[in-house]
């Protein structure tokens, strides 16, 4: 039988305050303004985590959109730190997706923000002209040279760390960063020592 008292209300989801708006246009300032979903933060996580070669503060800029044009056509969600990697996602694949459209139709036009990529032009020296055509070949590898290339040369892990971490022996994860660094036009590592056991009389 019932009690007859009032039935619990179920609290729906609702936007914060800083992402209420009939449009992205009056959202987006809002989100720019202190990064209230730490876009930037999440970006650049993002970015090694699932190992794609994009500069941060492009996929940033990217993921602000998304967002600011993702919530007049969206509810609430439950989870508002699992919507917004979701929207990062989206702005890494959209980046992805256009980069190789260009790269295919007019290898010869970059825009200034296809140039600005101070990674590979600051750190590893290539040319702006070449940064659109070697990221676009790095994000058309298979995950596991990508890995090799973030986990050795972004995040800075050490080899046996990296080894023991990883579904490699030693001489795969060299094949496999060797294979990234060919997209970049850097592949010229020294081969893999190999292990040899200690001389007898000798420590190791």
């Amino acid at each position: 039988m019932g009690t007859g008292g009032p039935s619990p209300k179920v609290e729906r989801a609702a936007w914060p305050s800083f992402l209420r708006g009939k449009s992205s246009e009056e959202i987006l300032p809002r989100l720019s303004e202190g990064d209230p979903l730490h876009l930037r933060e999440g970006s650049a996580r993002r970015l090694r985590e699932i190992w794609f070669l994009l500069d941060p503060d492009r996929v940033y800029l990217r993921a602000l959109a998304v967002c600011a044009d993702a919530v007049p056509c969206e509810e609430p969600p439950a989870d508002l730190s699992a919507w917004t990697q979701g929207k990062i996602d989206l702005a890494i694949q959209q980046l992805v997706s256009k980069d190789l459209d260009a790269e295919l139709a007019h290898p010869e036009l970059l825009t200034d923000e296809e140039k600005n990529f101070p990674l590979l032009t600051d750190c590893l020296m290539l040319e702006p002209d070449l940064v659109r055509a070697a990221s676009v070949a790095f994000n058309s590898l298979e995950p596991l040279p990508r890995r090799a290339f973030f986990e050795l040369l972004v995040v800075g892990r050490e080899l046996e760390e990296v080894i023991e971490a990883g579904p490699w022996d030693r001489d795969g994860l060299y094949e496999a960063v060797q294979t990234a660094l060919a997209t970049l036009g850097l592949d010229v590592l020294p081969e893999p020592p190999e292990d040899r056991p200690p001389e007898k009389g000798k420590k190791r």
